[in-house]
């Protein structure tokens, strides 16, 4: 043991048989306190342990941790096993989340520090040790280097370094592509050509639209456009597909989110690049809840760009751009590249047509990204006419497909743009649509959840959770197996919540997303606060899949439920939007009820769920239900609607009458005896003059004789 920590050891040791334990000692430095938190970690001294980490989160800054674990004297792989010890301890994994954060972002911070990067740089053409060091700082900045890097490559003013920055951009891999790309179109052929080379190097796909670029652009040289050929060959470019396909293919990778274009995922910013001749690389920080849609939008434009007729890229665009927005309403962030553009993201889904708005909605649905989903129905609902209800069909009929999807809100509001549509033509799903209408004029319930967890203990405590917050917890069980068959009859799950270990997530997630009735469903994962970082960097912020600390409060977790809602789906589908729901169906069928399309929609589907709700509902929406029982040919609507208007009161009554007489005016009289004499007897009481005169107006529609009414002739 070093000799400070055993002095400092016995002295603990010997205050703690004398009074018990209380706190370090103060003024250590930070590399000190790091040393006892991981050696009483070790040795199983948790109080001694969580107050030394105390005392260091109190006192010592995220850099100056990172330069403690980074420097090279210090050994961090005893660092790591105590940290992953102390997660398997109750009263340390807090605290042990929280340093390993500390940390994590003190490195990051000193790894990217524009000083230290230059300082870096010019350490390259130093000695061997500090080139170790350079060398070790540069990689550890990744992309955020390569300004400097390439600055000097570029410069060529020393060509031992040049050569050497060269190196290291290629060693920073992956992450250093996007940069270059950016910068390659702007530089001389020199450079151009070495950079070809160093794109040939890292191996990434995502260069090959910039590669292309330089191919086929007649202006480059000749060396310039063979160094492209030959880095495309080495990248297995399809080189068949134009170039405005190519950049199409770019912005359908970031529109699926593919983990290798996103440089950092845990990180809350990541980089959009620009470059000129007087200030070089620059990079533009954007949130990451954002980052692949922005990216996504660059490349279709530059598809567009190139071949206007490309209605792929025109409808990659549009989703991107909606997207985009939803994710940064739902975050709270601002938009530095797309955010002040004159159009909305709305008019670019309307503007182009229903065959642009039917791919939008496909790529949503081939996303199960429900936000976006119901943005393309918004823009639909708008566009949308019975002659081109159903276009798109080459993706599979994407309206089709939005009445079937795993959410209620997307059903429904499909189904009410195909009613509104009033379709002339048989379509195969017409007792689907009349069902969606019935089920919103019926009224949703409380939002509903299932519970995976690693013990029955564990699921319990998620699903009281749950049932505080409003939730119905349809099932819960151990395994995702025994949850498919615990859930069997649910049609929709609102929300998953899953607690189990990090090693059995991802083959968790994939068994939810092969079920119907999780495949959109929203994921709210629990993660101990080692494993958090991981976590969240595999499921990056704006997604359906959510991971936060299992130790967080009730109102923690409420609060991260209604962000996943709000970012994965728009939010919970409350009282107020359920009974929009059902006033916008109302609407729908009665307008079938009173339309002269045909009868491929037939109206009196519903009639038993009209017949419920006059009963059950009530206010404008309740009139709303007898208006249109008023427009269908039933005997059951007109004994339904005269028997409401006898029983009700006031201003109601003097309505239903009003649509009871429409409906007889219509229709003819299929009144009951029992309902005649009842009328007569209102006529004759009615002591007001406008219930007076709508109960007139019906006995008057009914032609029944008038002999009782006789008595105020005088």
């Amino acid at each position: 043991m070093h000799p400070a920590r055993t002095r400092s050891a016995l002295l603990a040791l010997c205050l703690g048989l004398l009074a018990g334990w209380t706190t370090p000692a103060r003024g250590q430095d930070a590399a000190t306190l790091l040393e006892e938190f991981i050696h009483y970690t070790n040795i199983a001294r948790t109080d001694l342990a969580s107050g030394y980490a105390e005392q260091l989160l109190n006192t010592a800054s995220a850099t100056d941790l990172a330069s403690v674990v980074d420097g090279p004297e210090f050994d961090r792989d005893r660092l790591d096993s105590a940290l992953q010890r102390a997660a398997r301890v109750d009263s340390l994994e807090v605290i042990a989340g929280e340093l390993m954060t500390r940390i994590e972002s003190g490195r990051l911070a000193l790894a990217r520090d524009p000083q230290r990067i230059q300082e870096a740089v010019q350490m390259l053409a130093g000695t061997l040790r500090q080139r170790m060091i350079a060398e070790r700082r540069l990689e550890a900045a990744g992309e955020y280097a390569v300004p400097a890097l390439l600055a000097e490559i570029v410069s060529a003013k020393d060509t031992a370094l040049a050569l050497s920055c060269r190196d290291l951009v290629v060693k920073i891999g992956r992450t250093s592509v996007y940069p270059l790309c950016t910068a390659m179109e702007s530089l001389d052929a020199a450079t151009q050509q070495t950079i070809c080379g160093m794109l040939t190097e890292i191996g990434y796909e995502h260069a090959v639209p910039a590669l292309r670029g330089l191919v086929e652009d007649s202006a480059n040289t000749v060396d310039v456009r063979e160094a492209a050929e030959a880095a495309l060959r080495s990248l297995g470019a399809n080189t068949s597909v134009s170039l405005s396909a190519a950049w199409a293919d770019l912005s359908v990778s970031h529109f699926k989110g593919f983990a290798s274009l996103l440089p950092y995922p845990a990180d809350a910013e990541n980089m959009i690049w620009a470059y000129d001749d007087f200030t070089g690389l620059q990079g533009t920080p954007v949130a990451t809840e954002i980052y692949h849609s922005i990216r996504s939008m660059q490349a279709a434009a530059r598809s567009v760009a190139l071949d206007p007729n490309n209605d792929y890229g025109v409808a990659l665009y549009a989703a991107a751009n909606l997207r985009r927005e939803n994710r940064a309403d739902t975050a709270g962030v601002t938009d530095p590249v797309y955010g002040d553009q004159d159009r909305s993201p709305q008019f670019y889904a309307t503007a182009f047509g229903t065959g642009i708005g039917q791919q939008v909605l496909a790529l949503g649905l081939g996303q199960n990204d429900t936000a976006l989903i119901r943005d393309a129905l918004a823009a639909l609902a708008i566009t949308t006419g019975d002659m081109g209800l159903f276009s798109g069909e080459q993706f599979g009929g994407p309206l089709r497909q939005a009445l079937r999807y795993p959410d209620r809100r997307v059903r429904i509001e499909a189904a009410i743009i195909v009613a509104e549509a009033q379709p002339r033509a048989n379509f195969g799903d017409e007792p689907l649509v009349m069902a969606e209408l019935s089920n919103a004029i019926r009224g949703y319930g409380q939002p509903s959840a299932v519970v995976v967890a690693a013990t029955e203990e564990d699921a319990q405590m998620a699903s009281a959770g749950l049932v505080e917050a409003g939730y119905v917890v349809l099932a819960s069980a151990t395994t995702v197996d025994e949850l498919a068959e615990s859930m069997k009859d649910a049609s929709v799950v609102d929300l998953v919540v899953m607690d189990m270990d990090a090693s059995q997530v991802d083959s968790s997630l994939r068994s939810l997303r092969a079920s119907a009735r999780t495949a959109a469903s929203p994921v709210l994962v629990f993660a101990t606060g080692v494993d958090l970082p991981g976590m969240r960097a595999a499921f990056p912020a704006g997604g359906s899949v959510m991971a936060i600390d299992r130790n967080a409060s009730g109102s923690g977790r409420l609060a991260a439920m209604n962000q996943l809602m709000a970012q994965a789906s728009g939010g919970t589908l409350d009282e107020t939007a359920a009974l929009i729901y059902a006033i916008e169906a109302t609407e729908a069928v009665n307008a079938l009820a009173a339309g002269t399309r045909g009868d491929v929609l037939n109206p009196k589907e519903v009639l038993s769920t009209y017949l419920d709700a006059l009963q059950s509902r009530s206010g404008g929406l309740r009139m709303l239900i007898a208006e249109g029982l008023s427009e269908m040919d039933s005997s059951e609507a007109q004994i339904a609607l005269i028997d409401a208007a006898l029983d009700a009161k006031g201003s109601e009554q003097i309505e239903l009458l009003a649509y009871a007489t429409a409906s007889v005016r219509s229709f003819g009289n299929q009144t009951t005896p029992d309902q005649v004499a009842s009328v007569l007897s209102l006529v004759e009481l009615a002591d007001e003059s406008d219930l007076a005169d709508a109960a007139a107006a019906l006995h008057g529609a009914l032609d029944l004789p008038g002999g009782a009414i006789l008595q105020f002739v005088n």
